[in-house]
Formats: structure tokens, C-alpha cells, sequence
């Protein structure tokens, strides 16, 4: 019988057992036995570089602990080729849910096909694929992040010279926010798009090349639409470097992260946009532990494609809402008022 054929039979005693009243499970099953229906979830993240990736992998690893699973965590360093491997890793341990947060979203469409044949469910967190059905998609709505953030800009900037820094070409959240992008920003006849580039990885390092290089060619530059917060935190290096105003250019990103925040209160960064990555860590954890035990998943999530789709609730944050953002809106242990506002100040009393 096949390891897939195996795991199938397995999950479908493991769910008879449950439907046992308690005391006849009780009898029938040592304790031995029920340490086995503990779901292995392993996890695949491209980096631990970014804030956000540390504080949602303590949830996810706490919630899942409070199921009674087990989680393995990888990072793959944006190589798409060390999470092929990855994932062929945890497909030969046995895992029972794999969380995939893909670097190349046709690649790693492959990977997800071949897990799922072997009796694997697959969440994909953050990132998708583009040409396998997933059991569960975990992600902001990337086309609405790409719509406050463009609509942020227009607000502020409704005409003028714009450089648009894209993500990863390769990633389904640099394409959906494309998408909001050249629908808002590049149909707008009185908006000139001088520098267009994406950039592989997600680099920082990159982010600041393509905006020294847009900087140099265009000094009066009114709007850099960027889609992550360390691609802005480079845009404003670069403008600091080049001895710009604070609030004379438009920066956009996404996290909500510290450093993002600090700018947005000194005016360097126009806005960035929060997702709620400790919900996301939770409903991954709780929806791992569902398909591995073959429950009904408790979050029914939006169908698109096909595919259960759970999508959270963004906040776009500017200067007229920081303070809300900072004292209501964060979870904790995510944002310091000293560190958004510098020791000892706070504006939000």
C-alpha cells in the first residue's frame, strides 16, 4: 500500500475514533496511541529576515502547541531550489500538513501537486501558487493592499512624476498588486511613471539601487510607490542621502513595521499597510490542525478559484491615524511608543 494509501487509512481511523463516545475511545486507545493523532505541520518560510516573520511564527508555534501539534520550521533564503528541497524533505518525513509560503508561484505549484498526492494538505501563507489547487490559501487580499496603497498616493499626489518599485516578478503578491497599480496609477494621464522595475528577492539592498537610480534621473521625483516596508525604508535612505525634505515625496509600503512607523511620524514615509499577521499565525495553526485531523475546518474563508481563500482585514496607516494604529490596532509586543515616537513622547494621550 502507498505511504498516501497509508496516511488515507490512518486519518480515516483517526476520525472514527474521535465519533467514539469518550469512554469506548478511552478503552480502545492508550495514551500512546493518541500522541500519534498530534498533527506534524511543517512550515516553509523564504526568509526570517523580515520584522514580521519572528512574531508570527511564535503564534503559529504556540497555537499549535495548544492543539497538541507538533511544527517544523524551515527557511528557505529565498532560493526556490532549497524549498524544493525543503518540501520534498517534508514530504520523506511523513509531515501531515505542510504551511508553504512559496517563492516562485509556478515552481512551487509542482511542489504543492506532489505533496498533496502523497495524503499531504497544503496551506499556502502569504504567498501563492498559480497552477496547483491548494487545500487553503492564508493572505491579505495583495490587490486590495495594492489599492490603499496606490489610492494613498493619489490622495497625496494626484499628479506628478511617480517611481513604482515592484516586487519579486515571480510572486503572486507582486502581481495582484500590480494589478491595483497600472489600473489606479498607470491609466492616469496626468501621472508620469518614469522608473518601473521590479526586484528580485524582495531585496532591500535592490530597493535602493532602483531608487538612487530613479533619484539621479529625476530629482523631482513626487511619489515612490513601493510594495514593502524595508523597499521603503531604502527609498528613504536615498532621500535622506540626497538631502530631500521630509513630506516633499510620497513613500508607500506594507507591515506596519517599527522603523516604518518611526518615518511616518517624522514625515519621511507617507504610509504603510497593516495585515493582521498575528490572526493569519493563528487560523494557520487552527486550520492545520483541521485538515490534518480531517475535521471541518472551522474558518470557511472566501472561495476564489476554487481554492478556500482566508483573507484578513487591512488597515492603511498614515499619519492621521498612527496614534490609533499604535495604541488600538497593533497586537502586543508588536509596535514600542518610544520607538515610533522617540523616548518618552507620547502624542496619543
Amino acid at each position: 500500500m502507498s505511504s498516501a494509501n497509508l496516511r488515507s487509512k490512518f486519518r480515516q481511523w483517526r476520525s472514527t475514533l474521535w465519533a467514539l463516545p469518550v469512554s469506548l475511545v478511552l478503552s480502545a486507545a492508550t495514551s500512546s496511541t493518541f500522541a500519534a493523532d498530534n498533527v506534524v505541520i511543517g512550515v516553509i518560510f523564504p526568509t526570517q529576515q523580515h520584522a514580521r516573520v519572528a512574531f508570527e511564527i511564535r503564534i503559529l508555534e504556540e497555537t499549535a502547541k495548544a492543539n497538541g501539534d507538533k511544527v517544523i520550521v524551515q527557511y528557505s533564503m529565498e532560493s526556490a531550489a532549497t524549498q524544493k528541497n525543503q518540501v520534498e524533505a517534508m514530504i520523506e518525513r511523513g509531515v501531515d500538513v505542510i504551511i508553504l509560503q512559496a517563492i516562485d508561484a509556478k515552481a512551487a505549484s509542482a511542489l504543492v501537486t506532489e505533496a498533496q498526492s502523497q495524503g499531504i494538505k497544503v496551506i499556502t501563507y502569504d504567498r501563492g501558487v498559480t497552477d496547483a489547487k491548494v487545500d487553503f490559501h492564508i493572505s491579505r487580499d495583495n490587490y486590495e493592499m495594492g489599492t490603499l496603497q496606490a489610492t494613498s498616493a493619489l490622495t497625496a499626489v494626484p499628479c506628478g512624476k511617480y517611481a513604482i518599485i515592484r516586487g519579486d516578478k515571480a510572486t503572486v503578491a507582486q502581481i495582484d498588486m500590480s494589478r491595483a497599480y497600472d489600473k489606479l496609477v498607470k491609466s492616469k494621464t496626468c501621472i508620469d511613471v518614469v522608473h518601473d522595475v521590479f526586484v528580485s528577492g524582495w531585496e532591500t539592498a535592490g530597493a535602493q539601487r532602483e531608487a538612487e537610480a530613479a533619484l539621479q534621473a529625476h530629482p523631482d521625483l513626487n511619489a515612490f510607490l513601493i510594495m514593502w516596508d524595508t523597499g521603503a525604508q531604502a527609498v528613504v535612505q536615498t532621500l535622506k542621502s540626497a538631502g530631500v525634505t521630509p513630506g516633499t515625496v510620497w513613500v508607500t509600503g506594507s507591515d506596519a513595521t517599527t522603523p516604518s512607523l518611526a518615518y511616518i511620524n517624522q514625515g519621511w514615509q507617507g504610509q504603510t499597510t497593516w495585515t493582521p499577521i498575528d490572526q493569519m499565525a493563528i487560523d494557520a495553526a487552527n486550520l492545520a490542525h483541521d485538515l490534518g485531523t480531517g475535521s471541518e475546518p472551522r474558518i470557511k474563508g472566501v472561495l476564489v478559484d476554487g481554492v478556500r481563500n482566508d483573507f484578513p482585514k487591512l488597515t492603511s496607516v498614515t499619519k492621521e491615524n498612527l496614534c490609533e494604529f499604535v495604541t488600538k490596532i497593533a497586537p502586543q509586543g508588536w509596535v514600542d511608543n518610544d520607538a515610533v515616537f522617540g523616548a518618552g513622547i507620547n502624542p496619543c494621550t
